[in-house]
């Protein structure tokens, strides 16, 4: 929890006690809860699992309420965001049930509450929202066009590209990189019950190609991906995600690759997913992995 003086956007940081009672229903304590009247209140929130999304939702509830000047939710990652669609009947689009639990935040003195997602899956996703809420969808991709230009400066000769593991990735990132980098564009067709990636368009021949997506699950598209633009003529293969999921340690794929051809030059994460980060990090070498911190873009959304 957070607030800030608006004068000078100097942050202060505020304490909650997640306790639990002895049957493991929650008991939560906003620490100083006098002190934040009167003030504008932002909330970073972590809903990695749906015990935490229960506990965080009560805070989040319950801080507008609270007489405060404003009320911000930075969610930097919003968890249900694949299941955004119903492909057959029975199957429930848990996009949109979260949507609904946020749209319902009270309001506090200053109005709706703002809310900060970064690469929500699907663009369409931001319709799911009531007006109850006003939500801002912001994106990592700026950390890695630094990334990308410190690469340049250090290679100057190396000529990079941006790929895509699917036709849905280009539509959506498309517009960061077509003025400044060629691209390449992979699609995945089903033969049984395997998914082969192909390439759709561009040439990855000589070039230093980084595979760009806004999420990462198991990571075995990543590795077919990256497989298909070494056999094109790629020279070094690298990937960003936003949000590096890895449900049950699937990262292992890339710092312990069961073949040395399945090695990533780079593997740019942001800090969205806490629990990857703290396990990669634990690591004496967490090669290829490199994580930005999304924090200066979330202090530059909270000054809007």
């Amino acid at each position: 929890m957070m607030y800030k003086n608006v004068a000078s956007y100097a942050i202060e940081l505020g304490t909650i006690k997640w306790r639990r009672f002895p049957d493991g229903y929650p008991n939560i304590f906003i620490d100083n809860a006098e002190d934040i009247r009167g003030r504008h209140v932002a909330f970073l929130a972590s809903f990695h699992d749906a015990a935490t999304i229960f506990e965080q939702i009560s805070v989040v509830y319950s801080l507008p309420k609270m007489f405060v000047a404003s009320f911000t939710l930075i969610l930097p990652f919003f968890p249900t965001g694949t299941f955004e669609r119903v492909d057959k009947e029975g199957e429930v689009p848990t996009a949109v049930t979260l949507a609904r639990m946020l749209s319902n935040i009270p309001s506090s003195r200053g109005g709706p509450t703002s809310t900060i997602i970064f690469d929500i899956h699907a663009l369409q996703e931001r319709f799911y929202f009531g007006d109850g809420v006003s939500p801002l969808f912001d994106s990592g991709i700026p950390l890695l066009l630094e990334e990308l230009d410190s690469l340049k400066k250090k290679h100057g000769s190396e000529e990079i590209a941006i790929a895509y593991p699917d036709e849905g990735a280009c539509k959506r990132f498309h517009g960061f990189f077509e003025s400044e980098f060629e691209e390449v564009v992979c699609t995945k067709v089903r033969e049984g019950d395997k998914r082969i990636v192909t390439l759709k368009e561009g040439n990855p021949m000589n070039k230093h190609v980084v595979i760009v997506d806004d999420l990462v699950q198991s990571g075995g598209t990543l590795i077919e991906c990256m497989r298909l633009l070494k056999a094109k003529g790629a020279t070094k293969v690298s990937a960003y995600v936003t949000h590096a999921v890895f449900p049950n340690s699937s990262w292992k794929k890339f710092t312990e690759p069961k073949n040395e051809e399945d090695v990533f030059e780079h593997f740019f994460i942001t800090d969205s997913c806490p629990l990857t980060v703290d396990a990669i990090n634990s690591l004496s070498s967490a090669k290829p992995f490199k994580v930005m911190s999304l924090a200066a873009r979330i202090a530059s959304a909270l000054r809007i």
